[in-house]
């Protein structure tokens, strides 16, 4: 691969496809303008259409890359030539990912992500042969012999398996796990979002007789039906979130060789990421209430480089398991970050400013409800709900410290353990206000190097002489 080459010829209609997706809108109007317009109007689509696969055509002729001396060069551009030179010590991982149209032409698409690269990926291939992603991954690091087209896998797997020794492991996560992880996932809202977003677009040609008629079969339905049919609907969204979270994550498998992780995952978009361990910033140990109520919890991970906007630019390292399984998982892969038996707990004094913060708000919005309205009383269930919220957060807060990492356990509406390695800080400060100095109080705030630039932690509320035990440990010398 010395020499200059191009993308696989699939590549035009894979960025095509691509376009037509981020043009929707002006597609969905030049189309609805073409419809009932004259004249001009009528080849407004298919002009952009066909802007839009030239483009495609001449983004692929203009698109060179070679491997030369462990460096990836390449030369891109239509109008502005641009020239990009990124060695194999700035690559912090290497991803691959081969969705349906991939299989279909024999081809995968490849990411390399540096530190501090931003929300785009450094370099991006989007249509070459197995054999080149294979040369790619062995110029920047990646030992493991991978196999991009195979996607079938037994679900009767055990849910760890080991081969080889301590350094080549391979752990694989069975399908009742996905499972779980979908149905407790809390996707059902973002599958009702999106069926929302739809029909506020469609409801513009639907016929106002549709809606009076609809209405009234509504009303003459009776309460026991309509509470039926809204089950009924939302057993339906819940298991689509279900099979959303299966055909994202499913066949997932983690492999580590020597000091390299290779996550590979999906059914029908296959992915792969590569990433070094010496990379990993900070390891977080998230669930949420349905979750932790049956204890169970997923694993991310922030490395500088790598990671995907679905999942807050971080790598999810496990979607669902127990605290054994965890700490199973964590200690052969990453001993130094394990999540901990237990925290130190925030002072009691800090449960009333917890509360306060988060539930303030809906008590003072309880007062006009029931002045205004008929029966605003029933409303005082959601700021009984916030006051309870506030509570939990106080209770699950803590701080935990060991020679080689700091502890941050809070809560949103999920519980995060962040686990932060001491060589990772990027910098670490610690606040007080003029309430909180009044209590004795102050927060933490500590910020590791991801891809987007920086994760920033906080725990608020903790004892002031805190600050003296965070200097006396960032001052230690007993870390690696």
């Amino acid at each position: 691969m010395t020499n200059w080459k191009r993308m696989q010829p699939s590549s035009i209609l894979i960025l095509f496809l691509s376009k037509i997706k981020e043009f929707i809108v002006p597609l969905f109007l030049s189309l609805f303008a073409g419809g009932y317009g004259s004249g001009y109007t009528v080849w407004l689509f298919p002009l952009l259409l066909l802007t839009l696969f030239g483009y495609c055509v001449l983004y692929w002729i203009f698109f060179q890359f070679s491997l030369e001396e462990q460096e990836l060069r390449i030369k891109k551009g239509i109008f502005i030539k641009k020239n990009r030179y990124i060695q194999s010590r700035q690559v912090q991982s290497v991803a691959v990912h081969t969705t349906v149209i991939h299989r279909l032409f024999h081809t995968v698409k490849v990411k390399l992500e540096t530190a501090g690269g931003g929300l785009e990926a450094e370099a991006e291939l989007t249509a070459v042969s197995p054999e080149a992603a294979k040369m790619i991954q062995a110029h920047f690091g990646s030992k493991e012999d991978m196999n991009f087209s195979d996607i079938s896998q037994s679900g009767e797997t055990k849910l760890w398996n080991s081969h080889c020794n301590e350094e080549n492991l391979v752990y694989t996560v069975p399908w009742n796990h996905i499972i779980a992880a979908g149905a407790t996932s809390g996707k059902i809202g973002i599958v009702f979002s999106a069926a929302a977003a739809l029909f506020s677009q469609m409801d513009q040609f639907i016929p106002a007789e549709v809606y009076e008629d609809s209405y009234g079969a509504l009303v003459s339905m009776g309460a026991f039906v309509l509470t039926a049919l809204f089950l009924g609907l939302a057993a339906v969204t819940w298991l689509i979130s279900i099979a959303v979270t299966f055909i994202q994550y499913g066949n997932f498998e983690i492999k580590k060789a020597d000091n390299e992780l290779t996550i590979t995952r999906g059914l029908l978009e296959r992915r792969q990421l590569t990433l070094k361990l010496d990379r990993i910033t900070s390891v977080r140990y998230i669930t949420n209430p349905v979750r932790q109520g049956f204890g169970l919890w997923s694993i991310y991970v922030d490395s500088a480089g790598g990671g995907l906007q679905e999942e807050q630019l971080s790598t999810i390292l496990l979607p669902l398991g127990n605290k054994h399984q965890l700490q199973k998982l964590t200690n052969q892969l990453l001993p130094n970050m394990i999540y901990p038996e237990e925290v130190r707990p925030l002072p009691g004094r800090a449960a009333r400013r917890y509360i306060f913060r988060t539930s303030i708000f809906w008590w003072l919005l309880l007062v006009p409800a029931v002045w205004l309205l008929p029966i605003g009383w029933v409303f005082i269930g959601v700021p009984a709900l916030f006051t309870w919220l506030g509570w939990q957060r106080y209770k699950d807060g803590g701080i935990y410290f060991t020679t080689q990492h700091l502890v941050l356990q809070n809560r949103g509406v999920n519980l995060y353990c962040n686990v932060i390695p001491h060589s990772c800080l990027q910098s670490t400060a610690v606040q007080q206000s003029y309430f909180q100095r009044r209590r004795n109080l102050c927060s933490i705030s500590a910020t590791v190097l991801t891809t987007s630039g920086g994760r920033h932690f906080q725990l608020k509320d903790l004892e002031s002489r805190a600050e003296n035990n965070i200097l006396r440990w960032l001052r230690s010398p007993f870390h690696s």
